[in-house]
C-alpha cells in the first residue's frame, strides 16, 4: 500500500541517532488525501503555476489517486534511497553553496505538469500528468526515467540556492532568458535519455540544426523585444515538446559535447561559476560563426533609433 511505503520512506529519513548524519535527506508527502481533496501544500503550488481561473476550477476537485497513479507514487518512493545517494554528487556542482538539509518531494494528482520546483527546497510530481505523459509507471523506462527527472528537479533547488548567494538581474528580457537558459539547459542535460547522449548523436545533431538558428534569432529579437514580445519569443524557450526548446535543448547539448569530450563534468561546474552570463560563453563556443554574430547583438541591447535628419 502507498500509505505503508511513505511511513517507511518516512522512517528512513528520519533515521536513527547517528554521529554523521547524512548531508541531505528527501521526504516524501502525499498531497491528495483519502477522500481526493488536494492538500494545503499542492493547493499552494499549483496556484502559482495556473491561471485564477484555472485555480478556481481546480482547486476545489475530489479526484481519490487512481490505481494508475498509485503505481505512479509507489514507484516514487521505490526511487528515494537512490536519489539521496546522487544528493552529494549533484550539491558539489554548487560549493560552497550547501544543499538543503531537507528537501520536500510532493505528490499530487492535478493541476500541474510532470515534475517542477515549487520554492528552494521542494519538488513536485504531477502522477496524473506522468501516466498521461509516460504511460503506465510499471513500464521498463520509467524508473531511469523518473531518475532523471528528479536529478533536474534537485538541480533547479541548487540552482535557486546558487542565485540566492549569487543575485543575477533578470529584469529585461535578454537576461530573463540567459537566467532561464542557464537553469534549464542543465537541468536538460541531466534529464536527457541515452539517445541525445555522447556529443554527436543522429538526435543532437538533427535538434541542433534546426534550433541553433532560432536560438540565435530569439536571443537577436529580445534585445528590442516588449514585455508582450518577449513573452511570446520566450514561450518555447524551455516549455513544450522536447525537440522544440529552443533555449534549454541547444545549451543542454552543448554541454553534452563538452562533458563527452573532457570526460568530466567540468563544464557543468563551470557554467554554474559563470552564472548566466556564461550562456554567452558556452553559444559562442558552439554556434557557427554566423548565428554567434546573430545571437551576440543582443549582448549590447537594444540599438537607438536613427536620429532624424542625419546624413543620407
Amino acid at each position: 500500500m502507498l500509505e505503508t511505503l511513505l511511513l517507511i520512506a518516512a522512517v528512513q529519513a528520519a533515521g536513527s541517532p547517528a554521529v554523521s548524519p547524512p548531508p541531505a535527506v528527501l521526504r516524501i508527502e502525499v498531497g491528495v488525501t483519502p477522500a481526493g481533496e488536494a492538500s494545503d501544500r499542492w493547493l499552494a503550488m499549483i496556484r502559482r503555476r495556473v491561471s485564477p481561473d484555472r485555480y478556481a476550477a481546480i482547486a476545489p476537485i475530489r479526484k481519490p489517486l487512481s490505481a494508475e497513479e498509485r503505481a505512479w507514487a509507489d514507484l516514487i518512493v521505490s526511487r528515494r534511497d537512490g536519489w539521496e545517494r546522487d544528493i552529494p554528487a549533484l550539491a558539489a556542482l554548487f560549493e560552497p553553496v550547501p544543499p538543503p538539509a531537507e528537501a520536500v518531494i510532493v505528490i499530487g494528482n492535478r493541476g500541474a505538469e510532470d515534475a517542477f520546483t515549487h520554492d528552494p527546497i521542494t519538488i513536485g510530481f504531477d502522477l496524473s500528468a506522468l501516466q498521461r505523459v509516460y504511460g503506465d509507471a510499471a513500464s521498463p523506462a520509467n524508473p531511469a526515467r523518473m531518475d532523471r527527472l528528479f536529478r533536474h528537479e534537485y538541480v533547479h533547488l541548487m540552482q535557486k540556492a546558487w542565485l540566492a548567494v549569487h543575485p543575477y538581474r533578470m529584469d529585461s528580457p535578454v537576461g530573463a532568458a540567459l537566467a532561464e537558459i542557464w537553469g534549464e539547459g542543465m537541468g536538460t542535460w541531466f534529464s536527457m535519455s541515452e539517445r541525445w547522449r555522447g556529443g554527436a548523436s543522429e538526435a543532437a545533431a538533427g535538434a541542433l540544426a534546426r534550433l541553433a538558428p532560432r536560438f540565435a534569432d530569439r536571443l537577436s529579437a529580445l534585445a528590442c523585444a516588449s514585455s508582450a514580445e518577449a513573452d511570446s519569443l520566450t514561450a518555447d524557450l524551455s516549455n513544450g515538446a522536447f525537440g522544440q526548446k529552443w533555449g534549454a535543448l541547444p545549451a543542454g547539448l552543448w554541454l553534452e559535447e563538452e562533458v563527452s569530450r573532457e570526460g568530466t563534468r567540468a563544464p557543468l561546474r563551470r557554467l554554474v561559476l559563470e552564472g548566466p552570463d556564461g550562456v554567452w560563453a558556452l553559444a559562442e563556443r558552439h554556434l557557427p560563426d554566423s548565428l554567434w554574430r546573430r545571437a551576440s547583438r543582443a549582448r549590447v541591447g537594444c540599438p537607438a533609433p536613427a536620429t532624424p535628419g542625419g546624413p543620407l
